[in-house]
């Protein structure tokens, strides 16, 4: 089985009257159940919206809410990784706006939701493995259109998401494109247009020579215009140099006065830049720090004197140590000595106490005896475990006893079996399914080689069809020309001869006008000539062409013949060999292939029952034997067990004796008495312990209290009692921390002062330092001069940077430096020369201009001319017209042949679909539907032909779909989508099975036979149902289906998340 698509959770986020719902589906078989008007039709249809696209608006299945949010997101397992399905409504789209995302939030391309769905098309998938109860029972829209073969068979293609209608529409395409009698397709009316066009360019003729005179006039233009644009580009050049040199004639002014001042000036180009400003912040720092130093100064002085101050001695300071640890000491023990006397008063009525239990017992012991005792923790293990023991060796016999007893039952019923499996097998032929499968794998490959030799058949016939329209004839071009060169010089003389007449009888004027006019007439007939020399050459050449065509067509089809040839004799010796392991004829009828075909399948069900009985006697054989060796087993643990009790019991009643406790015991008394008397032992090494530690806490209190009162008297402090000798030397100690704690703020506050007087110490040497590295920078030895200095250096970087901008410029204008332009200046006469220099090219490029457009006029009307005379040519437009026509017929040619290629192939490996998949659908549905059925029904089959109708056998007659009761032509309906949707599995990928009470018209024992199939099928698929039924729901549960709760349709359901209930989980 390959991985298909897992439906792990849903979120609805508005869709009907679901707001914020969500659900879990488990992997396998999960059933949603709820009441009527619960929304399970409204979660089928949000499944399929969120996968598919929501229905269009307007439509009953839309479930679009009011004001609220449209959509959801589900999360998906597939084979290409875990996705997130996110799809809301929009007001544009109507089927809603798909987002898919990964488990981190990474958008996704919408292809990967297709290969998830192995490209199954809407209608197949809502058909197939979303459906409800009416579309169960509806095989009609799944036979329509061939709908089941072709929508299996595009799925099972990467990308065929619509193959009927592609196939519709090639089909339409091609019928469109060409007919064979037809005159409306595109590719009928090309041919009547070609040959329309062919007929008129037999008629056309040409024009006389003055065409081309007029050509080299244009061509003498064009000559004359291209020196023109020479010399105009020349003058240009020109005149934009003299305008750049007269742009930059100011610039160059100024350069000379900068360059000039700048002369006057000193070199500064070592001083240091923003001298002024750096010289005014030195100065300003040191002023600053020099006012703060003061300010230190002054701080710092009362600091010093409340450090002296503080510095004082005081003998509490000097034993602070000692007396804190003995005030520590002493409030340790204070709770202590406060209660001292209660514990005295306490312990000694605990001891009164335990004394009076001690009698109360029962025990021939006093407090010492009873404290003798061993009633420790490991005396009262034995105990406990020998009592233990003793229940647990009861319980084992009695579970032996019980053993014994299934042990015997459960080989009584395998005995049963066994005879029952073994009759079976006496009544059943002896074959095997694989040699059963191997016939039936030969009648197909007989089918499909019959059918490939009829197609071969038809497609040779096409081909000669084809040869025949090669080999058409064609209309013939002449060989020799239609206007010989000789008619044109008897023209021209007959036109000299009148000329000659006509000067000899009118005059010479009349002669040449006659000359002329003939020689007109003569040019004219040149033209005529060439034009139809051309035409005629253009018809040899595409004699020839074609005649090249047609030979490469014969090669082609001597090949294609040669390899029919060859594949018809493979087909041949495939379909004898299909024959003979068929145990057929070659020549069997379609009637004897089906008849084959039904008693082959009737004999493999027979050898896969006998071979399925086989395994079932090896398994019952294997379990007699199994539990014949656990009867044997159960026997021996039952005798041991009672040995054991026996054995336990002895030892418990000499245990009591031994503890002097009564034999007549049982286990839970004895283990009271044991408890009581451990529990009234414990109690008295309590009390001693306490009185103990009540010892040596009196003595520890008197030993801190005395260290407490020596240490306040050798550190001056008054004598009282010891509370109030705590106090004051509690009120000592607080007051030597207050003290310390002013001299560390006092010390702290000194550090910063000195820090800070530090850095500002350091701070103003370095400013001294700047200073006079400042001066030393700048090469003076006081401040005016340095000053002074300053305002030299800023003027002269001002005129440094004008000369490098007015250089630039200069630069920037005429392409030249600031030497090579004066220069240039200089040598045009300086500026009354340059100007005079500009008019002269201005008018010169003016003139120029002028005559260019003149010449440019002149070729246009010329052009103009030549171009109303190529459009007049008639035959030059039916020649354009004509090969137009050729290319255009051949491209509808090559159009029509791929469509008609196209439809052959799709409907090859339609076919050769059909006959692989189907036997193997048809075979599945028949053992789905007799399981269904308690083995009602037997077969499954559609007939040969194609009527595409499902119809069932009991091996005594046949019955077709409608003859069936509606209950069962739902079982059968859903038996086949079953088979579908496993072989689909198989084959491309197994995708979730989705129903919405399709089981409520089946009684209960076909009911529990559906659900055991959907359990079964969910080993391999996700399974989903939903109904609204107690019944249906039981045996659902008795499945081990995962089990989701919708609520009650009176329930309101309000916004936030409410996911469903899981009541089970299998």
């Amino acid at each position: 089985m390959k991985p298909g698509l897992r439906i792990n959770r849903f979120q609805v986020d508005g869709f009907g009257h679901f707001r914020g719902y969500s659900g879990t589906p488990g992997p396998g078989l999960t059933l949603l159940y709820g009441p009527n008007e619960a929304g399970k039709s409204t979660l089928l249809a949000f499944l399929r919206g969120v996968l598919f696209g929501f229905e269009k608006r307007g439509q009953p299945e839309r479930y679009e809410p009011e004001g609220a949010l449209f959509g959801g997101e589900l999360w998906l397992d597939t084979a290409v990784g875990p996705l997130v399905v996110h799809r809301h409504g929009g007001k544009r789209a109507s089927e809603g706006t798909l987002t898919v995302r990964g488990l981190d939030g990474q958008p996704l391309p919408e292809t990967l939701l297709d290969q998830a769905l192995a490209d199954v098309p809407r209608e197949l998938f809502f058909e197939v493995f979303a459906f409800r109860l009416d579309e169960l029972s509806s095989f009609q829209r799944l036979a329509q259109q061939r709908g089941v073969s072709e929508a299996l068979f595009a799925a099972g293609m990467q990308g065929a998401r619509r193959l009927p209608e592609t196939v519709e529409r090639l089909r339409k395409d091609a019928e469109a494109l060409y007919a064979p009698r037809g005159q409306k397709p595109e590719l009928n009316r090309v041919m009547k247009e070609l040959e329309e066009v062919q007929q008129a360019l037999r008629e056309a003729g040409d024009r006389p020579a003055l065409y081309f005179s007029t050509r080299d006039q244009l061509a003498e233009r064009i000559a004359e215009g291209h020196a023109l644009e020479v010399a105009r580009k020349h003058t240009e050049r020109e005149l934009d140099h003299a305008s750049r040199l007269e742009s930059a004639l100011g610039d160059l002014a100024v350069l000379a006065r900068d360059r000039a001042e700048l002369a006057t000036l000193p070199v500064l180009d070592t001083f240091p830049p923003g001298a002024e400003t750096r010289l005014e912040d030195v100065l300003q720092r040191r002023k600053t720090y020099r006012a703060q130093q003061a300010q230190l100064h002054e701080r710092l002085a009362p600091i010093e004197e409340a450090r002296e101050r503080l510095a004082a001695p005081w003998p509490v300071r000097e034993r602070a140590e000692s007396l804190r640890t003995a005030l520590a000491t002493y409030s340790g023990h204070s709770e202590q000595l406060r209660s001292l006397p209660a514990r005295r008063a306490s312990l000694t009525s605990r001891r009164r106490q335990l004394e009076q239990s001690l009698g109360e017992l029962g025990l021939a012991v006093d407090a010492g005896g009873l404290l003798a005792l061993d009633l420790g923790a490991r005396a009262r293990g034995e105990l406990e475990s020998l009592a233990g023991r003793l229940d647990a060796a009861d319980t084992a016999l009695a579970q032996a006893e019980a053993e014994q007893a299934r042990t015997r039952e459960e080989r009584a019923r395998l005995e049963t079996a066994l005879g029952r499996v073994q009759a079976e097998l006496e009544a059943l032929p002896e074959e095997r399914p694989a040699q059963v499968r191997q016939r039936q794998a030969a009648v197909g490959r007989m089918r499909a080689v019959r059918g490939d030799l009829e197609r071969l058949s038809e497609q040779r016939l096409e081909q000669r069809r084809q040869m025949d329209g090669v080999r058409a004839p064609t209309d013939a071009v002449p060989l020799r020309s239609l206007l010989p060169m000789s008619w044109v010089v008897a023209a021209a003389l007959v036109a000299l001869g009148f000329a000659a007449l006509a000067a000899w009888l009118a005059g010479p004027s009349v002669g040449v006008l006659c000359a002329v006019g003939g020689l007109l007439l003569v040019g004219l007939l040149l033209l005529v000539r060439h034009r139809v020399e051309t035409a005629r050459k253009a018809s040899l050449e595409a004699q020839a062409a074609r005649h090249r065509w047609r030979q490469q067509e014969e090669e082609r089809f001597r090949s294609v013949q040669a390899a029919m040839s060859a594949r018809e004799e493979l087909l041949q010796r495939e379909l004898l060999n299909a024959s003979g392991a068929a145990g057929l004829s070659p020549g069997a009828s379609l009637s004897d292939l089906a008849a084959q075909e039904a008693q082959l399948a009737e004999l493999l069900t027979q050898a896969e029952r006998r071979e399925l009985l086989g395994r079932e006697e090896d398994t019952l054989r294997t379990a007699w034997d199994t539990a014949l060796r656990e009867d044997q087993r159960v026997e021996e643990a039952r005798l041991r067990a009672s040995q054991r009790e026996e054995v336990l019991r002895e030892e418990w009643m000499a245990f009591l004796v031994a503890r002097r406790f009564p034999e007549t015991l049982s286990a839970a008394s004895a283990l009271t008495l044991w408890l009581d008397a451990a529990a009234l032992r414990q109690r008295l090494l309590d009390l001693r312990t306490d009185e103990e530690e009540f010892t040596v806490a009196e003595a520890a209190c008197d030993a801190v209290t005395t260290r407490l009162l020596q240490e306040a008297r050798a550190a001056g402090l008054p004598e009282g009692p010891p509370e109030t000798v705590a106090a004051r030397v509690s009120v000592a100690l607080e007051e030597v921390r207050s003290r310390a704690a002013d001299q560390r703020h006092l010390d702290g506050q000194r550090g910063e002062l000195l820090a800070e007087k530090a850095r500002l110490d350091q701070l103003a040497l370095d400013e001294d330092q700047a200073w006079e590295t400042l001066l030393t920078e700048g090469g003076c030895q006081d401040e005016a001069t340095f000053r002074r200095r300053a305002v030299q250096a800023r003027r002269y970087a001002e005129l440094a940077a004008r000369v490098r901008e007015h250089v630039q410029r200069v630069q920037a204008l005429t392409g030249l430096g600031e030497n090579a332009a004066n220069e240039e200046v200089h040598a045009a006469g300086g500026e009354t020369g340059l100007k005079e220099q500009l008019a002269t090219l201005r008018e010169r490029h003016k003139a120029e201009g002028e005559r260019h457009k003149a010449v440019l006029t002149e070729q246009g009307s010329l052009k103009t001319q030549l171009s109303q005379w190529e459009n007049d040519d008639r035959v030059s437009r039916l020649r354009i017209q004509e090969e137009t026509l050729r290319a255009k017929a051949a491209e509808l040619a090559t159009r029509y042949a791929a469509d008609r290629l196209t439809l052959a192939l799709l409907g090859r490996a339609r076919r050769r679909f059909e006959e692989e998949q189907q036997p193997r659908v048809i075979q599945l549905a028949s053992e789905l539907f007799s399981e269904l059925t308690a083995g009602r029904y037997r077969r499954v089959f559609i007939p040969a032909g194609d009527a595409r109708e499902l119809r069932v056998s009991d091996g005594a007659r046949d019955w077709s779909a409608e003859q069936l009761s509606r209950g069962t032509r739902e079982q059968l309906f859903l038996a086949f989508r079953l088979a579908v949707i496993r072989d689909f599995g198989e084959t491309r990928g197994a995708l979730p099975l989705i129903t919405d009470d399709v089981l409520v018209n089946f009684d209960p024992e076909r009911a529990r036979g559906a659900v055991r199939l959907f359990a079964r099928l969910a080993e391999a698929h996700q399974v989903i149902a939903f109904t609204c039924h107690p019944w249906l729901r039981e045996q659902f549960e008795a499945e081990g289906a995962h089990v989701l709760e919708l609520p009650g349709a009176t329930k309101s359901l309000r916004e936030g998340a409410q996911p469903l209930r899981v009541v089970s989980s299998g």
